[in-house]
């Protein structure tokens, strides 16, 4: 017969972990926030990627002017310790309110080389249509 402490210490436990997952699935979901003003999002599917596998990153103008791309770098990825892997500009394309573009990154450096595992940071850059800078960054974990 187990004791009721321990009874009770286990069922508060495994409550516990529940509503703390459900609360950091929550967090980590890729829900965009529309806001008054010039803003871009940028998000993936899902947070883990196996090597190799092409990554949809999806940017959506989630403000309420229209915002574009210049020849400075658009998307850019880069370890968390800042070593930048991955550019690559987006000029000429404009997005309206609400509107999405994918694109679609196959895991390559600058130099083609082939990215390792790991947690990296991806960075928008946009423009409104005053000149403003406007960004957004997640971060994402590739795996073997």
């Amino acid at each position: 017969m187990i004791p009721k402490s321990l009874a009770i210490c286990v069922v508060t436990g495994v409550i516990a972990a529940a509503t703390l997952g459900v609360y950091l699935q929550q967090l980590n979901s890729s829900h965009v926030v529309f806001v008054q003003g010039p803003s871009v999002s940028g998000f993936v599917e899902k947070p883990i990627y196996t090597l190799g596998q092409v990554i949809p990153i999806q940017i959506v103008n989630s403000g309420t002017t229209k915002i574009g791309f210049s020849d400075s770098a658009a998307i850019i990825i880069r370890a968390l310790d800042g070593t930048t892997f991955f550019t690559k500009t987006l000029s000429g394309i404009t997005l309206d309110p609400a509107q999405k573009h994918v694109f679609e990154w196959d895991q390559q450096k600058n130099d083609s080389s082939q990215i390792l595992e790991g947690r990296y940071v991806v960075e928008i850059i946009a423009y409104d249509e005053s000149g403003k800078r406007v960004s957004d960054s997640f971060t994402l974990d590739l795996f073997k």
